[in-house]
């Protein structure tokens, strides 16, 4: 595992338990073909959609959900900014470009949306000042 981005993952979106809509931040979750990961967090990225040049900026959590007591598998989960697109079956080329901080618990669901809300807004801030990866 790699503790700093420039990183691509690459993966099929598939279904996952819903609860990023739910929280109002809704995911993409990918299926990938490997287990190389980057650190579990969060992070910044720059996200394709299948084979289109245009890229949207992303938040995308590594790791599991320690919040929700169930979730013992490592997921990668894409959150779109400013986009509500139907991405099932897609292909995601996601390049992460700036570790946020890593996974935590929330003692409670208000406590995890506050810190996605935070989450986006250093996203946005990161990305907005420049820090691409140019393929």
């Amino acid at each position: 595992m790699s503790a700093s981005p420039p990183w691509m993952i690459v993966g099929l979106v598939v279904p996952g338990d819903g609860r990023g809509r739910e929280l109002g931040f809704p995911t993409a979750n990918l299926a990938l073909d490997h287990e190389d990961l980057p650190d579990d967090g969060i992070y910044a990225a720059w996200v394709r959609i299948d084979d289109d040049l245009l890229s949207w900026a992303a938040s995308v959590s590594v790791g599991m959900n320690p919040t929700f007591d169930g979730d013992r598998e490592r997921r990668v989960e894409v959150h779109l900014h400013d986009a509500d697109i139907d991405l099932y079956g897609r292909r995601l080329c996601v390049t992460l470009v700036a570790r946020l901080r890593p996974t935590l618990r929330f003692d409670g669901v208000e406590a995890l949306i506050a810190q996605t809300a935070d989450d986006v807004t250093r996203c946005r801030a990161v990305l907005a000042a420049g820090a691409r990866i140019h393929s």
